[in-house]
């Protein structure tokens, strides 16, 4: 019996150590302010610290609604996206939002979007930034399968419509 409550108490130290933060906020030391970090939602981006950019530009992007009829004739089925913001960032301010709006007009399942915000230093728990080569944020990657199909970087080449329909082709 003592056995067992060792195993069990192990294997719950275990569980809650591999257990994953999300939405945690840091002081970024170089900003001098509190900013998302690591694994992040929805509901995150949504919340006090970010609702002040997220919300009001969520609410004015003006979707093509050209584009997005093009793209949702591209099937989303086995597409998966990452998503590296900074909760610091002009460009993820702009970016994020209008990307986040663009998602859910496809029908995108969000479940298979991850998010993960990193800091002024480039750091991010949860995702290692070098090995996916993102430097600047946001950085959009989209996958079928295993396989990248392309990334948006920083600001869109033409727009976020455009750019992805590119992508998806």
């Amino acid at each position: 019996m003592k056995t067992q409550i060792i195993v069990l108490a192990l294997s719950l130290i275990s569980l809650t150590a591999m257990t994953q933060k999300i939405n945690q906020t840091k002081l970024d030391d170089r900003i001098e302010r509190s900013i998302l970090f690591g694994r992040v939602t929805l509901d995150g981006l949504n919340d006090t610290l970010c609702a002040n950019w997220f919300k009001p530009e969520f609410k004015a992007y003006e979707i093509d609604e050209e584009i997005l009829s093009d793209l949702m004739g591209t099937g989303l089925s086995g597409l998966k996206m990452t998503l590296v913001l900074g909760t610091w960032c002009h460009d993820s301010h702009q970016q994020v939002p209008r990307l986040i709006k663009l998602l859910e007009a496809m029908n995108f399942p969000m479940s298979d979007l991850d998010l993960y915000a990193m800091d002024t230093n480039k750091q991010a728990p949860g995702i290692d930034i070098k090995a996916i080569d993102v430097t600047l944020v946001p950085t959009l990657i989209v996958y079928k399968g295993e396989k990248e199909l392309g990334r948006i970087i920083e600001t869109p080449k033409v727009s976020l419509e455009a750019d992805l329909l590119e992508i998806l082709k």
